[in-house]
């Protein structure tokens, strides 16, 4: 599964949902016959969740130590640059195009930053919109949560932490049913997340236990929220991109994707998708593609209209602003500036002293 100290074929996945979810949003520039493909943006952003916590755990619980505080700051400094970035692009945006974007007041920008935000159409309780109706901001809003969620557990007794994991999720989900409320929903999806990190977990013990604990743990999750809301979801007439059915068709599209990802890699030898190894060159920009795509897909139809020639400009676009948002923006000005600067600003005096001596 490594190649160069990476897990390439966890880099073309995230690679590849990072562009199917730009072609999701920009689905009416593209063929008919396609567009109903291209239906399945809310399954590929949980995609992500399921990447991020493998990501996550699979190189954080190998350490000697978890320096909390370490974790917690880059986890900012990766996140929250571009984001800003982004969400000031998107008011410069709608000045330029003479629009007028809902939610892009100050107090919008502010609950953003704090992860509180989340889409408005398709479950209650929500409270916040995306700062100027960017939608695939809505995942930020659980993302820095379950951070810092993983930050407060730490990293060792895996299991401790998924039985937390198991009854916080539970009592979200009963609560939420009854109480529709954006704290309550953020933890009810949080076992998604740590399903990726018992993906990890069972990948760098070489068992599937953990795997099928993270399993069970979504699955009585799930069973608890449809048991709490089945008077709701008896009623509803809502289709399954709407609440009751949308959270539903999360976890579905979580244990389909987990169970797939562990079948393959317990049963299909990487090396047969060598050839799709090129596309992960998506990866270091997958993030600048996912959050900037919206922002530039209104600009760019603003001025040319729809049309094929439209989309190849708006992807074109995006892959430039995702590459120096990424590359230039991130690694060269933010990370240098933000993580060395604490890096020495933690040096302490003895230890200089020691050196000079």
């Amino acid at each position: 599964m490594k190649t160069q100290n990476k897990l390439w074929p966890l880099e073309v996945c995230r690679g590849l949902a990072a562009l199917y979810v730009v072609m999701h949003h920009s689905r009416e520039l593209l063929p008919a016959p396609v567009r109903p493909l291209l239906l399945f943006g809310q399954e590929a952003v949980i995609l992500f969740f399921l990447l991020s916590g493998f990501v996550i755990h699979y190189n954080y619980s190998t350490k000697s130590a978890f320096d909390r505080k370490d974790f917690l700051w880059k986890r900012f400094v990766r996140i929250y640059p571009i984001f800003i970035v982004v969400m000031i692009l998107s008011v410069g945006i709608d000045y330029l195009t003479g629009s007028a974007d809902a939610h892009t007041d100050l107090p919008s920008f502010v609950y953003n930053l704090l992860g509180l935000q989340d889409s408005q159409l398709q479950k209650p309780g929500i409270g916040y919109a995306t700062f100027g109706d960017n939608d695939p901001l809505w995942s930020l809003g659980y993302e820095v949560w379950f951070y810092l969620f993983y930050a407060v557990t730490g990293t060792a007794r895996f299991n401790r932490n998924l039985l937390a994991v198991t009854v916080i999720a539970v009592l979200s989900a009963v609560v939420f049913s009854f109480f529709p409320n954006k704290a309550s929903l953020t933890l009810l999806y949080l076992p998604i997340w740590w399903l990726g990190a018992a993906l990890a977990e069972a990948s760098l013990r070489d068992t599937n236990v953990p795997f099928f604990k993270g399993l069970g743990s979504l699955l009585i999750t799930l069973a608890a929220y449809v048991l709490a809301s089945y008077p709701q979801i008896r009623a509803s007439h809502s289709t399954i991109g709407l609440h009751p059915f949308i959270e539903i068709r999360h976890f579905v599209a979580a244990i389909g994707f987990a169970v797939v990802w562990m079948a393959a890699a317990r049963f299909v030898p990487a090396e047969k998708f060598r050839w799709m190894e090129p596309l992960s060159f998506l990866a270091p920009i997958s993030y600048g593609i996912y959050i900037v795509h919206v922002p530039l897909l209104r600009f760019v139809k603003h001025y040319m209209g729809p049309g094929a020639l439209t989309w190849i400009c708006f992807a074109g676009l995006t892959l430039v602003m995702a590459y120096l948002l990424e590359i230039h923006f991130q690694k060269r000005v933010a990370m240098p500036l933000l993580i060395k600067k604490r890096k020495k600003a933690a040096v302490t005096l003895p230890v200089i002293s020691a050196k000079a001596s």
